[in-house]
Formats: C-alpha cells, sequence, structure tokens
C-alpha cells in the first residue's frame, strides 16, 4: 500500500516569524565593546536605518533592521491586529502572479549582470509546477511568498544602489539556482507535475529544491548589500589588501605559469582522476581535505592545474597558491595564508568586509607568526560571514614539497588539518611524499581526508593516458603504435619522462633531426633499478647530448656547461642577459646560444624571454652525484661561483645617486618619471645580484675568499646598496638578506668581527 502522504509543516506566525528575525539580528549584529547598541527612540521604533558604514563596520541587512523595526513597532499582544501588518489570505494564483512579476523585474534589472540573468530567467519556467503543488502543500505556498519578498527587496536594493561591481560569489549563487531550476524543470518533466507531486517522498524533495532556491537568494541579497560598502570604500579595502603583500605570482594562472610552462592535462587524459575530484569538490558531504600525493614527475601540479581551471568554470575556485623553487614568493610558506585570504577576499565581498574590518585594527597581521595569520585572516572572517559563503568552495595548493622552510609547510598543514572541518571551504593539498609533509597527511583520520596517491595508480590506466599524450606531441613525428607503447613503458607512471622525450625528440628550435633523436630515445638502456632509473637515464642522455653536440667547439662546450650549472642555481627565472652575467659567458648571443641544446630540459619563455628548469626533477637529479654521475653539478661549487659574481657586478654597477636624482629632499613620490629612471639605471644583472648574494652564500659549508668580498662590499657599497632598496621601496627585502648573510657566517665559522660588521649594516637599516 503506498505510503499516505505526510502533513506539510505548520505555517510560522507572523509573531513567530518575527520574532525569530529579531533574535536572528541580535545574534549576528551584537555591538562590539567600542560600539554602542542601538536604541529605540521615545516613540518606542527604530530610528531610520544609517547609511552603510565605514570599512571598519558591517552593513546591516536592509531586511534585518525592517524585522526589527517592526518587533518594537507593535507589541506580541497588537501584532495579529496592528493595521500596518495585518495578513490576509492572498489567493495561491494572485501570489504566483506577484512571483512571476518580481522575477521578470529582477531579471530585468539584473541584465549587468548575465549569470543572475540567466538563473532567474531559469526559475520563471519553475512558476507552473509551483503552482500544481502549492494546491497540495502549504509550504509551497510559504516559499512562494518568502522568494515574492526576497525578490522586491533584492530588486529594490539594486536599483538603490546602482550596478554593483559582480563578484565571482554572486556568480556561484547565481549559477546554484539556475542548477536547482533545472532539478526542478527536469523532475516535472519526468514526473509530470501533479502525479510526480502526489508520491510524498518526490514532493519533499522539491520542497528541498525550492528551499535551496530560498537559501540562495537570502546569500545572493547579503552579498548585494555588502558591495555597498566595497563600493563606497574600495580605496580603502584595496590598501588594506595590498598590505598583506600577497605572492601574486603563486595563483595558478599567473603570468609566471606561462614562463615556467605551467600546464593543463593532455585532452581525454587523468579522466578518472579528475571525475573523482569533481565529485569530491561538488560533494558536500564528502571530506573538506583532499589530499595528493606523488613522486616528482607523476603530473601532480598539471592536474592541480587542470582541477583549478575545472574550479573556476564552475565558480568554485575560491583562492589557489602554486608552490615552485623558481620563485622566492612562491617558495615562501610563510606567504600562503596571507595569499589565500587575499584572493578569498576578491571572490567575496561578505568576507572582505569581515577581513577589512580586522585589517583595520590589525594592519600588520600579514607579517606575524603563521598560527596568528590563519586565526585573523582566515579562521575569525571565514566563520563571521559563513553564511554568505557559497557551498563548495575549494582552495588549492600545489607543491608544498618546494617551499623552502620545511616547518612553516608543517605548520600550514597543521593547521589546515586541525581548522577546516569547521570552515565553510574545502581544500586540495598536492605534494611529494616527503617524510616531513607525508607523515603529517597519513596522521589524519581517514573519515576526515581523501588521499590519492598518484605513483600508486594502476600503471596500465597511467600509460594509456601516456600513450595518448605522445601520440599529439609527437604527430608531427612518424612514430609507430610499438613505438609509442614502447616509449610509455618506460615512462611509468612518471609523466616528466614523456614530456622530456617529447622535448628532446622534437625541440622547439627544430635543429635536430627528429628521427634520429627517436631512434636514439629508444636506445636509451638504465642499469640502475632506482625507482628514477628511466628517468636518470634520459637526463643523462640529454645533458650528454648536449655537452657532445654535432659541430661544438671547446669554448661552445663550455658555454653550454656554465651556461646550465648557472641556471640551476639562479634564485628566479632569469634573463638571457642576467644568465650571460652569472654564467660568465658574458655575452647574450653566446649564452642564447648555449641555450639551444638545453632546451630538452630548460624553459625559455617566449613571451618574456627568462630563462628556467623545466621541472623540479631535472636539478634533483643533477645535483645528487650518485644519479648524474659524470654530469653532476657541485651546488656548493657552482652557487660559490654565482655569489662570487654577484659581487662583482655590484662593485662594477653601484654607485652614489644611481638614478641621477636631482636633490635628495624630494621625495621619491614626487620625482618624475621615476620607474623609468630605476628600470634604466638598475639592469636585471644588478637587481638580481643585490637580491640574491646572500642566498647562494648560504649553500656554501666552508669558509672561501667571499669573506673578504662581503667585508670589502660593506665597507664600500652598502649606502649604495641601500639606496636600491629603497628606490624599489623594498627595504624589508634588504633586511632579510642581511639575516641570511650573518647565519652564513655563523655556520662557517667566520670571523666575529665581520659578523658584528653585518649586525651594524642591520642595525642602520632598521633605523633608516
Amino acid at each position: 500500500m503506498a505510503t499516505p502522504p505526510t502533513s506539510p509543516k505548520p505555517k510560522r506566525s507572523v509573531r513567530r516569524y518575527i520574532r525569530d528575525q529579531y533574535d536572528k539580528l541580535v545574534r549576528s549584529h551584537s555591538p562590539s565593546p567600542n560600539q554602542q547598541p542601538i536604541e529605540a527612540s521615545s516613540s518606542g521604533t527604530f530610528p531610520a536605518p544609517p547609511t552603510p558604514r565605514t570599512a571598519a563596520g558591517f552593513l546591516v541587512p536592509p531586511s534585518d533592521i525592517q524585522a526589527a523595526q517592526l518587533r518594537h513597532s507593535c507589541s506580541d499582544s497588537q501584532l495579529s491586529t496592528c493595521p500596518k501588518h495585518k495578513t490576509e489570505a492572498i489567493p495561491i494564483s494572485t501570489m504566483l502572479t506577484g512571483l512571476g512579476s518580481a522575477f521578470e523585474e529582477l531579471r530585468t534589472i539584473a541584465r549587468p549582470f548575465p549569470p543572475l540573468e540567466s538563473a532567474i530567467g531559469g526559475l520563471i519556467p519553475c512558476l507552473d509546477l509551483l503552482e500544481t503543488a502549492a494546491r497540495n502543500s502549504k509550504e509551497y505556498e510559504d516559499i512562494a511568498s518568502e522568494l515574492r519578498d526576497l525578490c522586491e527587496s533584492l530588486t529594490q536594493h539594486m536599483k538603490d544602489t546602482g550596478s554593483a561591481r559582480m563578484s565571482r560569489c554572486i556568480a556561484n549563487v547565481a549559477m546554484g539556482i539556475e542548477q536547482q531550476a533545472k532539478i526542478i524543470k527536469e523532475k516535472e518533466t519526468r514526473g509530470t507535475g501533479r502525479r510526480l507531486l502526489e508520491a510524498s517522498s518526490d514532493g519533499e524533495e522539491v520542497i528541498r529544491h525550492y528551499r535551496k532556491i530560498e537559501s540562495l537568494f537570502r546569500r545572493l541579497q547579503a552579498d548585494a548589500n555588502l558591495s555597498t560598502w566595497s563600493i563606497a570604500n574600495e580605496v580603502l579595502a584595496n590598501t588594506r589588501l595590498e598590505g598583506l603583500v600577497p605572492a601574486k605570482l603563486a595563483n595558478y594562472d599567473s603570468n609566471l605559469s606561462i614562463e615556467i610552462s605551467r600546464r593543463t592535462c593532455t585532452e581525454g587524459t587523468r579522466t578518472a582522476i579528475m571525475f573523482e575530484m569533481d565529485h569530491w569538490s561538488l560533494d558536500s558531504d564528502a571530506p573538506d581535505l583532499y589530499l595528493m600525493s606523488g613522486m616528482a614527475g607523476t603530473g601532480k601540479t598539471t592536474i592541480a592545474c587542470s582541477f583549478a581551471t575545472r574550479l573556476e568554470e564552475r565558480k568554485q575556485l575560491a583562492a589557489s597558491f602554486f608552490c615552485t623553487r623558481t620563485s622566492p614568493e612562491c617558495r615562501n610558506a610563510n606567504r600562503i595564508v596571507p595569499t589565500i585570504a587575499y584572493q578569498l577576499a576578491r571572490y567575496s565581498t561578505p568576507f572582505q568586509s569581515a577581513l577589512c574590518e580586522i585589517l583595520g585594527e590589525d594592519p600588520d597581521i600579514g607579517t606575524k607568526n603563521i598560527v596568528k595569520q590563519f586565526e585573523r585572516l582566515l579562521k575569525q572572517p571565514l566563520l563571521r560571514v559563513k553564511d554568505a559563503i557559497p557551498e563548495n568552495l575549494v582552495v588549492v595548493i600545489d607543491a608544498l614539497d618546494e617551499c623552502d622552510d620545511r616547518r612553516a609547510v608543517r605548520l600550514v598543514l597543521d593547521l589546515v588539518f586541525r581548522h577546516a572541518p569547521n570552515l565553510p571551504l574545502k581544500f586540495f593539498v598536492t605534494s611529494r611524499p616527503e617524510p616531513e609533509i607525508y607523515s603529517k597527511m597519513i596522521a589524519q583520520i581517514p573519515t576526515s581526508r581523501t588521499i590519492l596517491h598518484l605513483h600508486e595508480i594502476e600503471k596500465s590506466l597511467v600509460q594509456a593516458d601516456i600513450e595518448l599524450y605522445l601520440k599529439e606531441e609527437l604527430s608531427a613525428v612518424t612514430v609507430t603504435e610499438a613505438e609509442i607503447v614502447e616509449l610509455a613503458t618506460r615512462s611509468g607512471n612518471l609523466f616528466i619522462y614523456a614530456a622530456t622525450l617529447v622535448r628532446y625528440i622534437q625541440p622547439s628550435d627544430g635543429s635536430v633531426n627528429p628521427q634520429r633523436r627517436l631512434k636514439s630515445a629508444l636506445a636509451i638502456k638504465s642499469e640502475s633499478t632506482n625507482k628514477y632509473a628511466e628517468v636518470d637515464a634520459l637526463y643523462g642522455t640529454v645533458v650528454k647530448s648536449a655537452l657532445e653536440r654535432k659541430g661544438l667547439d671547446s669554448e661552445e662546450t663550455s658555454d653550454v656547461r656554465v651556461v646550465l650549472w648557472a641556471i640551476l642555481c639562479a634564485q628566479e627565472p632569469i634573463e638571457v642577459d642576467t644568465l650571460a652575467t652569472l654564467s660568465g659567458v658574458d655575452d647574450a648571443v653566446r649564452t642564447l646560444s648555449a641555450l639551444q641544446p638545453l632546451r630538452s630540459v630548460v624553459h625559455l619563455s617566449e613571451g618574456s624571454g627568462l630563462v628556467s628548469t623545466l621541472h623540479a626533477s631535472f636539478p634533483d637529479f643533477m645535483f645528487d652525484k650518485e644519479r648524474s654521475g659524470a654530469s653532476f653539478c657541485d651546488p656548493a661549487e657552482h652557487h660559490r661561483s654565482v655569489a662570487q659574481r654577484c659581487f662583482e657586478v655590484m662593485k662594477d654597477q653601484l654607485q652614489f645617486n644611481i638614478c641621477s636624482l636631482g636633490s635628495s629632499f624630494i621625495p621619491d613620490s614626487k620625482v618624475e618619471d621615476l620607474e623609468n629612471r630605476i628600470s634604466k639605471a638598475i639592469l636585471p644583472p644588478l637587481s638580481y645580484a643585490c637580491r640574491y648574494w646572500a642566498d647562494h652564500l648560504g649553500f656554501i659549508t666552508y669558509p672561501t675568499h667571499l669573506s673578504s668580498m662581503l667585508q670589502e662590499f660593506l665597507s664600500v657599497r652598502l649606502l649604495f646598496w641601500i639606496e636600491v632598496f629603497s628606490l624599489k621601496r623594498k627595504t624589508i627585502q634588504g633586511l632579510g638578506i642581511l639575516v641570511k648573510a650573518k647565519k652564513w657566517l655563523q655556520a662557517t665559522s667566520s670571523s666575529s668581527d665581520l659578523v658584528r660588521f653585518v649586525e651594524d649594516a642591520h642595525n642602520f637599516l632598521t633605523d633608516t
């Protein structure tokens, strides 16, 4: 026998509804210690709603203020008879006509925001089903009434405030409304309306979808209300947010992503993994953490980049931080939390409001320790506006193992693991299985996270993807199916092996015979049994081929070698002129020529001209004597060489008043065309030398003649060096460099007098 329909929920009384709204108002807008509560006037009514506050305060949503006014203008005993608020039964057809008109008006005013206009347009066809449903359940009537009120309120707000900016948060909510409308429409089509709603379970499910739409409208209204605050205080908000000093290059699609050749997955590959990750991101009941672990070269960053792209298309990407050794700011774990907070503020206006209030109280929080950063920049503002944050937002953090400070990395992981379950965010994190990171991942309760080990995925699945990748990338080369299978088999689970093969067989400069290179690649044999045996053999072949390239004389071979060593030691992607200086070649044309045989493992950006290693696994190979053998690059020796070149560049180019400014009494901000003067006077090689000489010293584990070069630099050119950082407004960076120099001197047992000299320089710069 069919289960009888469940009784509809009783409609809340007006009195109860107003009391609930008032209680909500009191909870969400309780006065801070420095604020006086809003008091009723002598007549018993609230004063007129205040205008939007400054960035240090919150805007009280008009709907809540009106609820409070209503609560105080009529007593409980008067509510049912108060003429202004007396309710009368309205025919459902009339109510739905009003709702349809409200939808149409909102859609019209939302035309500047196509996602919102489309979402409202998707709701209008659902009105027929709502009318059928309302005749069978009082709750549908309530929903229709509440949706109409919300629509009218939102429409009026948008009329009053003009065109607010379309935040990604609003776009996310609009997509959610459209999705719910589609589901309802599909159910109507499949269930032929009335028959569908006569089934209790189906009726309740449709109610859930309508309630979800109502919830999304409330979130939309909250975001729109706070957008008024954002527009009125945009300059102040931007100033406070920029004060966080976010690592803007860490965004998954920043300019750096092009310079280091970051890419998404080849179409048709990694489909099973992407399906699982998409399902996790869309499932509200899924764990808050998704941890992806994999050996170097297994494709973690490519997968993370693809995932971030898909999330952004669905308006689910809250923030991304892609760590990389090639950029100082992107390998600094202390910048992860401020950068996530900055990006999230750009995504959500309510979060921006809450965060800027905190930044107004503590402008320097971005420089505090990671624990305080997380508490003040993420946890507190998120919890304050969690009801206005869309569901299933994801933060993507890639390649944590490429950060310098392992202690800071462990701290970031600890905080994410501890607080993620209570925050309205999900976190997707990737890393190599480094012991200190992997142990943190494994220690988490299985039900609180999902872990995927890329290197443990069934090899046949990975090799099928690699075969597809090789076929696409080598389409211009005559290669048989059997050869593709052989190359894929050698790649194992390492996509970087396949990527390096492609660049080796078919370099972009077209300077080699691809068929001969293919034959050479197929002939590579590895006698080692370690986990990187195949990729080591390939890297060894690439380096040997570059150094023994036919037609190179001894000087050209030497150029290739020193250019390669300089690239491996460089602390960021560098221009060809800077590479020429650091390598000692001192000729840009010769340096560019030396780069060509290295293009299988080195990336030269066509857009910016910056040079960097293609993948972190290549420096790992070159700096490991056991793996690289005759190709070994001794890090201490070659960092010593680069550090020496830095001191020589500063000795040659640093000078008093380097930009030839007219007067020291004129502030830099008043100097005409200062940026152009700086770029002409402080060329890239000098800029690099000024910023990284101490980093290169840090790789040297023994005392050298560089101590005397450091002493001479501090004695003669310290003020000129400080001027460079002053002109670039980066004196704090200069302090950090002197701290590194002091640590190196102490670690190598250098002269105590020189240590004090560095301390004095640090104190002097602190006081300037």
